[in-house]
């Protein structure tokens, strides 16, 4: 762009002037000099219209005036001067106005991009504020290259620039993925290490109830941890797991409890009918030995009695063996239940915790961990209990089961 340029003009003397305007970039300023037509010969306005408005040096005469236009008023012609090259006048100023405008934008994104710079080589981890930074400047910068604001080669240092900031943040960004994936996968050893010594607990008879509360306690410490998707994902597996081996080792501890009941109410029963089989056969042996015309009175009153004792034992043991069954058949019957354990429960709409599956699951096996014996199955297991215990001697002799009978 021509820096330099001259113009004819008129003072309020109606004297003649050469117009010399000069373009200092640096200085965000223009020079005008005021130089009378009379004190410069031939050769030197030739010299000032063709070789210095290139570049080249010309001393002015010490006289001549020079004053400083703003191109941001209406004109940088003096008012004081007319001159008939106004519209020449006019687009240099335009021009140049432009052309210092333009570096004024250059010089202020140079100085955003250095506190750009110097806030990302501060920086000791990634910080998605600095690359929002960088790239919002950027994409302003792009803006004006659309706009031809700005040139091609200042575009491409600016851009270098950027390019730099961008490289350290990617840096920055990588090494901070590499430690938060060996800390997230930590956590997850250190949680699944921590659910399989709560399924360990089943052998050495642990409470069910126990064992979920520790599973609960385990997710209640994850929550708020940041881990990698992966690893939620294991974690999450794993808690389903131990939710259903507590689940099936519990259904298994209840199952063998009332098969060891079942089998013993049935071995009472035997009993119980066994005796109440040598009852009747005693009580049949009897009524047949009380009709002999030979007994005597006494032996009479004797059977008498023995066959009273007989038929209230036949009516007990009977009363007996009808509640003993009716114990049995509750504990055969199925149990039915409105949930089963390990069964998921409907995700709540618009749930943030990435835990809340299972901590419900846990929940929901505490729940029924609790109801698992209702009061009238705890009467029940007294019962059954009892009847084991009160018939664990059953004699395996009746009432007149030594007499002779031959």
């Amino acid at each position: 762009m021509q820096t330099r340029f001259t113009a004819r003009g008129v003072n309020n003397e109606e004297q003649d002037v050469l117009l010399a305007f000069e373009l200092l970039e640096e200085a965000f300023k223009v020079n005008l000099f005021i130089v009378p037509l009379n004190l410069l010969n031939a050769e030197q306005r030739e010299f000032l219209d063709t070789k210095w408005v290139k570049g080249e040096a010309f001393e002015f005469p010490e006289s001549v005036q020079v004053i400083n236009p703003e191109l941001s008023e209406d004109s940088m012609l003096p008012a004081n001067i007319r001159s008939e090259e106004t519209g020449k006048i006019r687009a240099k100023q335009n021009e140049w106005g432009y052309l210092l405008l333009t570096n004024k934008l250059w010089e202020s994104y140079l100085a955003e991009l250095a506190d750009i710079r110097q806030k990302a080589a501060a920086l000791t981890a990634y910080s998605r504020d600095v690359f929002d930074e960088a790239k919002s400047f950027w994409e302003r910068v792009l803006e004006h290259k659309k706009d031809r604001d700005i040139s091609q080669e200042k575009l491409d240092d600016i851009k270098d620039e950027v390019n730099k900031i961008f490289e350290v943040l990617k840096g920055l960004r990588k090494n901070e993925s590499a430690e938060f994936e060996q800390l997230s996968s930590k956590i997850k050893d250190e949680a699944i290490a921590a659910i399989e010594a709560v399924k360990a607990k089943v052998a050495d008879g642990a409470n069910f109830k126990d064992m979920s509360e520790s599973l609960k306690k385990i997710q209640a410490d994850l929550k708020g941890k940041r881990i990698s998707r992966g690893d939620e994902t294991s974690i999450r597996k794993a808690f389903d797991g131990a939710f259903q081996f507590i689940s099936e080792q519990r259904n298994n501890w209840f199952s063998s409890k009332n098969n060891s009941r079942v089998e013993g109410l049935q071995k009472v029963i035997n009993t119980i009918e066994n005796s109440l089989n040598r009852d009747k056969k005693d009580l049949e042996y009897y009524t047949r030995k009380i009709n002999n015309p030979s007994i005597k009175s006494l032996e009479l009153q004797l059977l008498k009695l023995k066959l009273n004792m007989l038929a209230e034992a036949v009516t007990s043991k009977e009363v007996k063996l009808a509640d003993i069954r009716k114990t049995l058949e509750k504990l055969l019957k199925p149990k039915t239940k409105s949930a089963t354990v390990g069964e998921k429960r409907p995700a709540k709409a618009g749930a943030a915790d990435t835990n809340e599956s299972e901590v419900s699951e846990a929940e929901e096996i505490s729940a029924e961990e609790e109801a698992v014996i209702t009061p009238e199955e705890q009467e029940l297991n007294k019962e059954v209990e009892n009847l084991i215990a009160e018939n664990k001697d059953e004699q395996q002799s009746s009432i007149g089961e030594t007499e002779d009978k031959a």
